[in-house]
């Protein structure tokens, strides 16, 4: 094998694919590379499911209800405020207010004054009249439980007065249509318990108070609000039409003339929103309201034999939102058949009940905060609460380390997924599989391995899968590092790993801490700083195990970290890491990995150079994690590899090596075809060993900017492992001369060569290699001294 040819062939290649996911990208503006699903069930017949497509822009994150129109326990519904729509609402609040299992954001609406734009109807009755202009779309559920999708109009909007005479209706709960000119508008009490009184902008504002038997209760000008009377009205009006209102009189009889075009009292439930998406299973070659841009969305729609309803959102928050014509090809992959637009960006929104819940909760990331809206689309489980029928068991993870704590959340719900509320000093459990004691709903693990938790109330039982991991390796805290105003608070989470990488968050309790320098106090996980400048640290005892995390409050000052307890050291138990004998066959080698070799000195020339020579004596292939020196490369007389701006796939003997450009941040960011090229490569693999060659890292400040990617690639890469069984290593340039970890069984390794652009060198203690022994399936590594006193 000659890499050095091998890395021209693949660049050949490269452009070939190249072609063809370009001419993709061109046509659909973005390409799916992955997808993900979760799915639950909310109820019998409501399920929702979170689909995150990972495309060539991007991650795209779509939140999907799919409800049952079949079920005679499932229901649609406007919602709002339950004080009314006038003081706007976030959609997670207004879910719980109106006791609904899921909910989105609905119409548009206005900024200022939070007037609805389009219709709405709520149990037959109309709420807000259709938008004048026709261009909004509505949708609806009739009588018997038949969706539609259309354009509705208003067909009558006035109010006979005794005389038989009309006055207009400018619109209907919409206080942005009175005005000091001539006005009209009817308020119910879905608007408001109180009408809207007088104010700067209409001094004179004439209010008639009807009420349910359409007789006239009060007639009011130029004083403040009024209650309006249950299945009443009132009739706020400015201008001529206020004061033709002044000659009614209480006991009068006044006649509301409103209808639409479907009549609205045909119907159960109706929103409006924007444009229609899809009619008849096609996107329209026009849409009647266009909101440009990629923006976050929400839609619905219903399947073609009308059976069952689909609404989902896309976000926009930190992940790629959509443009109408996108949402649009979304709501037919999803099913629809018929589909229209609702409010969208900002407003996007879904809040969810899961099992066992008592409360509905956001799933979809908003920017900044929920924004309060007007209205929305509520779905119920209309049916009755009954018996305990099921246990649902939860926990913040579900690995746990011998001889510490991990607490068990129990919920209930009846046979219909209504929840039922669990008393927990009802609730007893056992553990199988392992060993292990409960206090309360806290598991202590007493012996590594694979259990099953079950908790029993009554008859009912629940299990929940559980994993004990043995030997604490690795204590890590999140922050890292703290740095922290003085008087500041902070909350830290402590993460163990095992020998294999697997980690497990450590409860507060499990922890005894030692506070260093008087730099603050901790208690349940939250540190408070000191109010004066110190440095010092936080000193975690894990049975017996220590972790430091150095602290800095305000300015800082001296302080002798020697006196801190040895912590765990991950390389030393390690037992990859050691020397073996090889015996230079092609199941039996090692090779040697360098990091990058620029140089700005002399010096970083010659311990680039002691590299290559060390290479060409003692090995058969140098893998470098970085850019490599043209003097470097006329010394090599050995196989090399390198890392740098460009990807390509290496067979070794008995292993493969990938190397993928993650420059720019991420393999996306540094080339948008590198992705799908990597997933095409990896079905091949012909070696037993795979090693992934990178020239920065995948997590830490350094690492790719969208972590949500890292975990996709390490998740990916942990995959392919359990399918194959074959060995995964990531070799990459590191800021430190060496450093090695492993994350679920995936090695990360990394050597920082001549450490270009770094600070001074010592070349007895920062000139350091790694050599890499390879014996068949089973890999050993050491970190080794370039130069020797």
């Amino acid at each position: 094998m000659n890499c050095r040819k091998l890395i021209s062939l693949s660049l050949v290649s490269l452009l070939i694919f190249s072609s063809v996911i370009m001419q993709s990208i061109s046509a659909n503006a973005y390409s799916v590379i992955t997808t993900n699903e979760n799915q639950q069930v909310l109820s019998k017949g409501v399920t929702q499911k979170n689909i995150t497509y990972f495309t060539t822009d991007g991650f795209i994150n779509v939140n999907v209800l799919y409800i049952d129109l079949n079920d005679s326990n499932t229901s649609i519904s406007t919602i709002f405020n339950p004080s009314g729509f006038k003081d706007r609402m976030n959609v997670e609040d207004m879910a719980n207010g109106n006791g609904a299992i899921a909910a989105v954001n609905g119409d548009f609406f206005d900024t200022k004054q939070g007037f609805i734009i389009g219709a709405s109807v709520k149990n037959g009755n109309l709420l807000t009249v259709p938008y004048y202009k026709g261009n909004y779309a509505t949708f609806a559920i009739d009588k018997y439980n038949n969706p539609s999708i259309g354009y509705w109009k208003s067909t009558s909007l006035n109010i006979t007065l005794p005389d038989g005479s009309q006055i207009p209706i400018s619109a209907l709960n919409n206080i942005g249509s009175l005005s000091n000119g001539t006005s009209c508008v009817i308020f119910t009490k879905d608007w408001n318990s109180n009408t809207p009184g007088v104010s700067n902008n209409y001094k004179d504002l004439v209010e008639v108070i009807v009420g349910s038997d359409n007789k006239v209760m009060d007639v009011r000008q130029g004083k403040g609000p009024a209650l309006i009377p249950d299945g009443g009205y009132s009739i706020d009006a400015t201008g001529n039409i206020a004061s033709t209102l002044l000659n009614l009189k209480p006991g009068d009889t006044v006649i509301k003339n409103i209808s639409t075009d479907p009549p609205f009292n045909n119907f159960k439930m109706a929103i409006s929103g924007g444009t229609i998406l899809v009619s008849n299973g096609s996107i329209p070659q026009q849409f009647t309201d266009n909101v440009d841009g990629i923006y976050a969305r929400t839609a619905i729609g219903y399947t073609q034999d009308k059976k069952h309803v689909i609404i989902a959102t896309v976000d926009n928050a930190n992940t790629r939102g959509m443009t109408e014509k996108e949402l649009a090809q979304l709501m037919i992959n999803l099913g629809a058949y018929d589909a229209m637009n609702l409010d969208g960006g900002g407003s996007t929104q879904m809040a969810v009940r899961e099992l066992g819940d008592s409360q509905a909760k956001l799933q979809n990331t908003v920017p900044g905060y929920e924004r309060n809206v007007a209205n929305g689309v509520g779905v119920f489980n209309t049916a009755p609460a009954g018996n305990l029928y099921a246990l649902k068991l939860e926990a913040d993870n579900t690995n746990v380390f011998v001889g510490t704590h991990r607490a068990i959340t129990v919920k209930g719900y009846d046979e219909n997924y209504q929840p039922v509320k669990i008393d927990q000093n009802n609730v007893s459990f056992s553990i199988n599989g392992i060993a292990g004691k409960f206090d309360g709903n806290e598991f202590l693990a007493e012996s590594a391995g694979d259990g099953v938790i079950t908790a029993r109330v009554g008859n009912v039982t629940g299990t929940l899968k559980i994993k004990a991991l043995d030997t604490l390796a690795d204590i890590r805290f999140n922050p890292y590092s703290l740095n922290i105003n003085k008087g500041s608070t902070v909350s830290i989470s402590v993460t163990g790993k095992d020998l294999n990488g697997y980690r497990a968050p450590i409860e507060d309790r499990d922890i005894n801490w030692t506070v260093y320098n008087n730099v603050g106090t901790i208690n349940n996980g939250v540190f408070t700083a000191s109010n004066a400048d110190v440095s010092g640290a936080l000193s975690a005892n894990i049975n017996g195990k220590v972790g430091n995390l150095l602290v800095k409050v305000g300015q800082g000052s001296d302080f002798d970290a020697s006196q801190l307890p040895k912590p765990l050291d991950f390389v030393s138990l390690d037992s990859r890491n050691k020397e073996i004998n090889v015996s230079n066959t092609n199941d039996s080698f090692k090779f040697m990995v360098f990091g990058d070799t620029d140089y700005d000195t002399l010096l970083r020339l010659q311990i680039s150079l002691k590299a290559a020579d060390t290479a060409n004596k003692d090995y058969p292939l140098i893998v470098f994690t970085g850019d490599v020196n043209d003097r470097v490369l006329k010394s090599l007389n050995i196989q090399y590899i390198k890392a740098g701006d460009s990807y390509g796939v290496y067979d070794f003997r008995n292993s493969t090596f990938i190397t993928l450009d993650d420059t720019k941040g991420g393999l996306l960011s540094s080339n948008k075809d590198q992705w799908s090229w990597f997933l095409n490569v990896l079905n091949n693999v012909k070696g037993d060993n795979l090693f992934i060659v990178l020239p920065k890292p995948v997590w830490g400040s350094d690492g790719f900017k969208d972590t949500r990617e890292a975990q996709l690639f390490e998740d990916t890469l942990q995959k392919f492992r359990e399918n194959t069984g074959k060995n995964v290593w990531i070799i990459y340039n590191g800021s430190i001369p060496f450093y090695t970890t492993l994350n679920d069984n995936i090695r990360y390794i990394s050597n920082y060569g001549t450490n270009y652009g770094g600070g001074k060198m010592d070349i007895f203690t920062d000139a350091r290699y790694i050599s890499i022994m390879v014996n068949g399936k089973d890999i050993y590594y050491q970190d080794k001294d370039l130069f020797t006193k």
